[in-house]
């Protein structure tokens, strides 16, 4: 979720992803001459794999998060609107893989801990145990997005970074499509929000046997709507570097 570019530039592309037949990498190999050729893309796309210690029920949803970078609006309208390349169909069907996707910018507006490390920034072996859980997150159609965001970012997000265990927690605002740059459909979620542990005990504890007591929203349950997904702290292919090598 770190595009490598200026901040507020957007990020059209980053997504779960869960395909409708395993694996998943024939697109990425196959439209190695395809989609890392699309204009405009800086350092990526990058793609991470639900690690294979993530059984968590409901929680993990997706196999897969893939993020593609652009360097500003225009290059994303150019390389997945005007100039889309020509992927090669799955075997098994015409739908490759089903998926949600949010523009964000490079640089998370908030950051619930106040110190939270940059992706990377941690120790290797801190890295090779860190559990990143990943929100994508909307409001209730029936409430304004004021009115979620006064409560999510004023009461939630203030009770839950008392989690023990939290290593990283921040947030990224969708952003709006500017006008007269299209897309291939608007934005469905109002937030991607990272919640980074030091490993999957630290998880458990602080996200079940030590939960804290939330306070509901004033306007009713649910407070937001979200799909979750576990992945690791490194990507596992840099799809413009590297063609993934399938087992």
């Amino acid at each position: 979720m770190r595009p490598a570019r200026a901040p507020g530039l957007p990020s059209p592309g980053t997504c779960a992803c869960r395909p409708n037949r395993l694996p998943t990498e024939p697109h990425c190999s196959s439209g190695q001459r395809a989609a890392p050729s699309l204009p405009g893309l800086a350092n990526r796309p990058a793609a991470w794999a639900a690690p294979p210690w993530t059984t968590v029920e409901g929680l993990n949803r997706w196999d897969r998060v893939t993020e593609l970078a652009f360097d500003s609006w225009e290059a994303g309208q150019a390389g997945t609107v005007a100039h889309v390349p020509n992927y090669t169909p799955a075997p098994y069907g015409p739908r490759g893989f089903e998926s949600e996707t949010i523009f964000i910018g490079d640089i998370p507006d908030k950051d619930f801990l106040g110190k939270s490390p940059a992706p990377g920034a941690l120790s290797p072996a801190a890295s090779a145990r860190l559990v990143r859980w990943m929100f994508l997150l909307r409001y209730p159609e029936s409430i304004s997005k004021a009115d979620g965001e006064s409560w999510y970012l004023g009461t939630h997000t203030q009770e839950a970074k008392l989690m023990h265990g939290l290593e990283r927690y921040v947030s990224w605002a969708a952003e709006q499509r500017p006008e007269g740059v299209s897309g291939p459909r608007p934005g469905k979620w109002d937030r991607l929000t990272e919640l980074a542990f030091t490993d999957m005990d630290a998880w458990q504890t602080g996200a079940i046997t030590r939960m804290p007591r939330w306070t509901p929203p004033p306007y009713g349950n649910p407070g937001f709507l979200s799909e979750t997904v576990f992945i690791r702290e490194h990507p596992e292919y840099d799809i413009l570097s590297e063609v993934p090598k399938l087992p």
